[in-house]
């Protein structure tokens, strides 16, 4: 953790007819910069907490880093407002910058439009009862969600147990914050589930194929062009699941029957 992840505030309250004061909180947004080599490459509106993850996570993701060992010094600097990542050779600052779909203005240098992922190969299968459990098993590490809302969760399971659970103000932040504690703990990302509670955009099946997940769990709903992807590069792409269902939108056949 890095900063708050709530803010105190006091809100009136409409009951019925009647209204009060009440104590509350609210989920915490700042602009954090990510600087590569002493260069500015992008500001992040996020929640400020695993920002040193979020950075991992959004270069990995980004294809601009392979791992860990691409990386000389990584450290929070401004008051917390700013990441300062130093790597083992010269980068070229991609100039082509995609606003994304996701809340808090989401942003992302690849074009999904040209962008050419090997297919996801993977024998992992998935029950039922893997994808609702595991779904439900993130409501309930939300913390910050249960204590805040507004805020999106995101987790990588091995099929049994979550094995990292990140939260942010954007789903694309939280996965990243995912992507980020994998590389540094040495989890492996491929042959495993990857959970969000948010929408699933392209730039979603994108990280995903980026972090060779073959299947990709959400509780809403996917964009056409999420759809598309997962089918080209053979994502099983799981959306609105609930207690007793869900809808498969791409590689039913991962999903088998308990």
């Amino acid at each position: 953790m890095t900063g708050e992840a709530s803010f105190p505030l006091t809100y009136v309250g409409y009951y019925d007819n009647e209204s009060r004061p009440v104590c509350g909180v609210a989920p915490v947004e700042e602009q954090v910069a990510l600087y590569v080599n002493g260069q500015l490459l992008v500001s992040l509106m996020c929640t400020p907490t695993y920002l040193e993850e979020l950075a991992l996570g959004f270069l990995y993701n980004e294809g601009l880093i392979e791992g860990l060992d691409d990386v000389v010094e990584l450290q929070i600097c401004g008051d917390g407002r700013s990441v300062d990542v130093w790597l083992t050779y010269d980068l070229d600052m991609p100039s082509h910058r995609v606003i994304t779909s996701g809340c808090s203005g989401g942003t992302t240098f690849e074009d999904v439009s040209d962008v050419h992922h090997h297919p996801v190969r993977s024998d992992l299968r998935v029950t039922p009862r893997q994808v609702t459990e595991l779904l439900s098993a993130l409501a309930e590490s939300s913390r910050i969600y249960r204590r805040t809302g507004g805020v999106h969760a995101a987790a990588l399971a091995d099929g049994e147990c979550l094995v990292c659970v990140a939260e942010d103000v954007g789903r694309h932040n939280a996965l990243d914050k995912v992507a980020g504690v994998c590389l540094r703990c040495g989890h492996p990302t491929r042959d495993r589930i990857l959970l969000s509670s948010g929408r699933i955009s392209s730039e979603m099946v994108t990280k995903a194929a980026r972090m060779g997940v073959p299947v990709l769990v959400s509780r809403t709903a996917p964009t056409s062009l999420s759809v598309q992807l997962a089918r080209a590069w053979g994502i099983t792409l799981l959306g609105y699941v609930r207690r007793h269902s869900f809808r498969v939108y791409a590689g039913e056949e991962r999903v088998v029957t308990d």
